[in-house]
């Protein structure tokens, strides 16, 4: 086998919650994340050596700072393989948008090069490489609906959440995530213990499968700490939320730490509606589903087979 082509799925956060500030100066939080159904696609081609990345998009990085040239790199040296790849990216998610193109390149990076070089490596260890790469990492190497917790590179599967009728929008704002973390209100960031809710598994895989399991929905559970900073400073999300509440949406969140919005509809007329009236912004909109547990590993099995 010599190439592989592989999807890159995004997602999406259905809550985001940041619990204070940890001694090694990240942010401890709790998120809840969800695979959905827009990719890039990644091409490998096996090469005797080296590493080359390429893509369609101009402003993808081909050098030392692109994820998956990271990704591909950390493979080899913790494997001592003397082997190459050339990695095409055709990109279809917005860069720096609120849902992890980035990190899911990275993570579909590692398990194409598992396949092409052979490398055997486990889980655990191609989470340990993630954790090292970025905190969105490791969660794409299963995908589905899962809980992230610490930097959000612990990650603990879910029971899936469904939802067939999803609108994505990016008004194309370049928020930098370390300014909206730095913005944060004080309340937020405090350096202590954090008792103010539940840590336990258990406690929130509870408390969400109580509102969403059998005919209940994530809607009501939807928050995101960091709109708040967001909001501030760029009103333009919040117009954009409004707007799609008018249109009928029955949930709106912004996804991580923007410029992404995602809205739940309850059919998939109402969500064509609402695309419509967007449609003259010039913005960029997606209808997507979520993409189970199951399915989303069977795509990456199937690609992964040929």
């Amino acid at each position: 086998m010599t190439t592989l082509i592989l999807p890159s799925y995004a997602k999406i956060n259905w809550t985001l919650e940041i619990l204070g500030k940890r001694a090694d100066g990240f942010h401890e939080l709790r998120t809840l994340l969800q695979t959905v159904s827009v990719c890039d696609r990644l091409t490998f081609t096996a090469l005797e050596e080296g590493i080359e990345v390429v893509s369609d998009h101009p402003q993808v990085p081909t050098d030392q700072t692109n994820l998956v040239w990271r990704a591909a790199r950390a493979v080899l040296d913790l494997t001592g393989l003397r082997r190459g790849v050339r990695i095409s990216i055709e990109k279809r998610i917005p860069m720096g948008a609120g849902l992890g193109g980035g990190s899911s390149n990275a993570a579909v990076t590692m398990l194409a090069l598992g396949a092409l070089w052979e490398t055997r490596l486990d889980l655990p260890a191609l989470r340990r490489i993630g954790a090292s790469l970025g905190s969105d990492v490791p969660f794409f190497l299963t995908g589905g609906t899962a809980i992230g917790v610490g930097r959000g590179e612990e990650v603990y599967p879910l029971a899936d959440i469904n939802e067939d009728f999803l609108l994505l929008v990016n008004p194309g704002l370049h928020i930098p995530t370390g300014d909206v973390y730095s913005s944060l209100p004080p309340e937020l960031t405090k350096v202590s213990p954090v008792v103010k809710m539940p840590l336990s598994l258990e406690a929130a895989h509870a408390a969400i499968s109580a509102g969403i399991g059998g005919a209940g929905r994530i809607i009501p559970f939807l928050h995101n700490d960091l709109e708040i900073p967001v909001h501030a400073k760029y009103p333009l999300i919040a117009e954009i939320k409004a707007g799609l509440t008018t249109s009928g949406a029955a949930g709106v969140l912004m996804s991580g730490s923007g410029s992404t919005i995602f809205a739940i509809f309850d059919s998939e007329r109402a969500l064509s509606v609402a695309a419509d009236d967007l449609s003259r912004s010039g913005w960029w909109c997606a209808s997507v589903r979520t993409l189970s547990r199951h399915d989303y590993q069977l795509e990456i099995a199937r690609a992964l087979n040929g």
